[in-house]
Parts: structure tokens; sequence; C-alpha cells
């Protein structure tokens, strides 16, 4: 459901960040969001349309190997990262609230658009069709981001708060005299 907006969006960001962060799978994304941004532009201008087919093949496979270079940039970043535990579970739970932000996000739209398109006033004003294509990309990015954080700062703060469990917990005496951690302890001598 991401449109060229959105693609567009994405390519600039994963440009930007992928080359920052020496991050091959990021520059990857933004190579498969530019062909698929390319490949937006295409269909809507007819003065591309001789090169329309060449890009439909390459957006096609650039929309299967997406969500695999989003999965490998997370991995990488748990790989380089000092703390491997909280980086993973947070790339873990970003990655997949993210895509359940999309999904959600396409059904809602998808709903919104074939309203608007039984619309009389959509249907005459090519700018209200434009404003549209423009929100629709932006909501898009807009779910998929909000999924991404969301999921990576919830997933972080339960690290975090594991973890400060963990260290403010009593410490247990494992000397044998120890009759209340023993499985025995209910048993009377």
């Amino acid at each position: 459901m991401p449109n060229g907006i959105s693609c567009a969006y994405f390519a600039a960001r994963n440009y930007i960040y992928g080359t920052k962060e020496q991050n091959i799978f990021k520059e990857g994304i933004a190579g498969a969001q530019t062909v698929r941004t390319i490949d937006a532009v295409t269909n809507t201008l007819p003065v591309l349309s001789s090169v329309r087919t060449f890009f439909g093949s390459l957006a096609s496979i650039a929309k299967k190997i997406v969500y695999p270079l989003i999965i490998g940039s997370g991995i990488y970043n748990t790989v380089k990262s000092k703390d491997k535990v909280k980086t993973g579970v947070s790339q873990a739970s970003g990655i997949g609230l993210m895509y359940t932000f999309e999904k959600i996000a396409e059904k809602l739209l998808n709903t919104a658009e074939n309203i608007f398109k039984g619309k009389e006033f959509f249907q005459n004003h090519k700018s209200a069709r434009i404003g549209w294509y423009i929100l629709k990309g932006a909501s898009f990015a807009a779910s998929s981001l909000l999924g991404y954080e969301t999921g990576n700062k919830i997933a972080g703060n339960i690290v975090n708060k594991i973890r400060e469990k963990n260290t403010n917990s009593p410490q247990v005496n494992d000397s044998n005299n120890n009759r209340e951690n023993d499985i025995f302890a209910d048993i009377k001598l």
C-alpha cells in the first residue's frame, strides 16, 4: 500500500541513516525504495510509459526484498551493539510493531479511499485526488515510524525494568541452612 510519497520518504531516510551508520542494509532499503518511487512516477506520467514495464519489474523485486533488508538491518544493529540483548529485543519489537501498524494503516486508508472514490467531489477535482495521494503516503510513513518507535521504546523499557528488578532484588543465601529456598522445606523433620 505504500505509494510514491512514502517510498520516496523511506528512500531518503534510509539513505541518510544508512550512510551515516555505515549500514549496508539501510542503503539497500534506500535503493529498493528509490526503485519503487521511480515506478510510482512512471505510472503517473504518460511520458515515461516506455520505461514503465522495466521499473514495474524492478519494483516488484524491490517490494519483496524490503522486509528482509529491514530484518537484516535489525540483525546488523544488534551484532554491532554493545548491549546485544536490549538492542535485539528492541529491534525485533520495533520491526514487529512497525509491520502491524503498517497493516492497520493500510486497511484504514483503503477503506477511506473506497469511500472517497464514490464521492463526486473526489472524482471531479484533481487537486483532491493529489491531496489524498500525499495524505495517504504521509499517513502510511507516519504509521510505520510510529510502530517502529513505539515497539523499540517499549521493548527497551521492559529490558531496563527487568534488569533494574534483578539488580535490586535481595540476594539469595545459598547456604544449606536456608530452608526457605529448599524444595523440601514443607517436610517436617
